[in-house]
């Protein structure tokens, strides 16, 4: 007679309650671990788009923009989101704006495109300082185009214990990526 091989229900049974015991240990864990991956990239590539964008405009010698991207557009190329619709969790086109502060639908020309950031984790999202920054500009010079600081503080939403990331740009260009913690959306 042949020996047989294999598990027995109740060695298998054994198992499965392990490994269902140290899952439910695990998970909130695995869940936060996974939570500070998502933001940590969401942050980095935010500060990475505010650098190229300034490089860009230095190297160029010319205005570079960076604005939030429209969720969806009529055009074959990306645009920039207009008025309440804008936010910087759908993601960012950076252009070269060969008519700045203008009015109008941005960029007007898909060759002025230089980049495109793709939408973050739905669970983030980004609170702009001022609330009436709707685009960053960088100058020729490599200063911002506008008069004050500029803060994109990357949050959880609903969470405000949540140790959340901000990127920072002062008027003269230099842009930083700091820990921010206690912002809520």
């Amino acid at each position: 007679m042949s020996e047989q091989r294999g598990f027995t229900l109740l060695e298998l049974m054994i198992v499965v309650a392990i490994a269902a015991v140290l899952l439910a240990i695990a998970g909130p864990g695995l869940r936060s671990f996974f939570l500070s991956g998502a933001r940590g990239d969401a942050a980095a590539a935010l500060y990475g788009a505010m650098v190229q964008a300034r490089a860009e405009a230095i190297s160029r010698n010319n205005t570079i923009t960076l604005c939030p991207r429209a969720a969806a557009t009529s055009t074959s190329y990306p645009r920039c989101a207009s008025g309440g619709t804008a936010s910087w969790a759908d993601g960012w086109v950076i252009y070269r704006d060969s008519a700045p502060n203008t009015a109008g639908s941005k960029p007007s020309d898909a060759a002025d495109i230089l980049a495109v950031g793709e939408p973050i984790d739905a669970v983030f999202d980004y609170l702009v300082e001022p609330a009436s920054t709707s685009v960053v500009q960088f100058e020729p010079s490599g200063r911002l185009g506008a008069s004050s600081r500029v803060n994109l503080r990357l949050c959880k939403t609903g969470d405000s214990s949540f140790d959340g990331r901000r990127v920072s740009i002062d008027p003269n260009g230099r842009i930083r990526l700091a820990r921010d913690s206690g912002c809520s959306v």
